[in-house]
């Protein structure tokens, strides 16, 4: 029988070792998709409800809000896409994983889920603590947006990050989401045609600061189809830690491409050389319940500190790293403007490193004890 080592004690690494072997082969059975995943679901939800976050609420009222499968005819028609075999694992709960209307309608309710554990001093504003984390940090790294900038949001899934960059950075001209799911991108168009005049939604949409700017496209983001250099900074939001390693080459690599020179890559994800992640990481059982519902995760944290030197070898640099909270960095890699410029890291996480505010595994609100 498994031992479970509570949480934030590392188990010796005899017995480390033989629990990672036990759950991977749980994680390979049957069994574990049947019940650990949707326990991974359920407490997703029952986290947002209890934060404040109207996760039924808001799925039924974005579900009635048209023929979604006309939609899904019509941009599987208008835009044609080869979708890349890992991204048709299933992911978060869904065995379509974002290729599925259940994905899409609540992405967002989510996404407002993940900022609750993250900051649930802020209960159901949390995600805009979560995502202000980032923002401050890329601030200070020295993040920028020209006049008439143009802004690409790799993985923009419905529009949340996209939406953001447009409010932020009204000096741009143009903001252009991809994302590969036809899905997501329905979601994302069919939300900002209802703003303004829509019921309460999880995340506000403004439509001042969208119209005319923003767009979404359905496209692979290792292959773009857009024009050399012609973007001023590329965003790319916790979606590394949802692709194989080779794929986040290949899509940094393509970034560079699109990129202008002295443009920008903004990357934010999880850190797994955090304390609280190494943690987590260190006891199998409970870091299976982590990554049940992302099937890459294991594979991001073996590679993530490889990333940075591999955005160098890419051809970026300056590459700079700084904590975000207690269990995210972000990062700003430049595209040099000279190519024969020395290229380097410069990673200042261990001292910006800030508070672990995460909630414990199994707590779904902030105690006031």
């Amino acid at each position: 029988m498994l031992s479970i080592v509570p949480f934030g004690v590392a188990p010796p690494a005899g017995l480390a070792a033989v629990g990672k072997s036990m759950v991977e082969a749980f994680i390979a059975t049957p069994l574990y998709q049947a019940l650990v995943v949707p326990q991974a679901r359920a407490t997703m939800v029952k986290t947002a409800e209890a934060n404040g976050v109207p996760w039924t609420e808001a799925k039924e009222w974005i579900e009635a809000q048209g023929d979604w499968e006309m939609d899904e005819a019509a941009l599987a028609a208008a835009e044609p896409v080869d979708v890349p075999e890992y991204y048709r694992r299933p992911f978060h709960a869904y065995d379509e994983g974002n290729l599925c209307w259940e994905a899409a309608w609540e992405q967002e309710v989510a996404g407002r889920a993940v900022g609750a554990r993250n900051f649930p001093a802020y209960g159901s504003e949390g995600e805009d603590a979560f995502r202000g984390a980032f923002d401050d940090a890329l601030d200070a790294m020295g993040a920028h947006c020209p006049p008439d900038a143009t802004l690409v949001d790799f993985g923009c899934a419905t529009g949340v990050s996209t939406r953001r960059l447009a409010e932020r950075y009204p000096q741009a001209r143009s903001i252009v989401g991809l994302d590969l799911s036809p899905h997501f991108l329905a979601v994302g168009r069919r939300l900002q045609a209802l703003a303004p005049g829509r019921p309460p939604w999880v995340n506000a949409v403004d439509a001042a600061p969208l119209a005319g700017r923003v767009e979404y496209r359905r496209a692979d983001c290792a292959a773009t189809g857009l024009a050399d250099g012609s973007a001023d900074a590329v965003s790319l939001s916790l979606v590394i830690h949802e692709l194989p390693p080779a794929a986040t080459r290949a899509v940094c690599a393509e970034a560079l491409r699109v990129l202008k020179p002295g443009g920008q890559l903004w990357v934010t994800e999880m850190d797994f050389e955090s304390e609280a992640y190494a943690k987590l990481r260190s006891n199998p059982m409970l870091f299976s319940l982590v990554r049940s519902t992302e099937p890459y995760l294991d594979e991001y944290a073996d590679y993530q500190p490889s990333l940075p030197a591999d955005l160098v070898d890419i051809g970026f640099g300056p590459v700079r790293l700084q904590a975000a909270t207690g269990r995210h960095f972000a990062c700003v890699a430049t595209k040099p403007v000279d190519a024969a410029a020395p290229r380097a890291v410069d990673d200042r996480r261990a001292e910006t490193a800030k508070e672990d505010t995460h909630l414990r595994t199994f707590v779904q609100v902030k105690s006031d004890e």
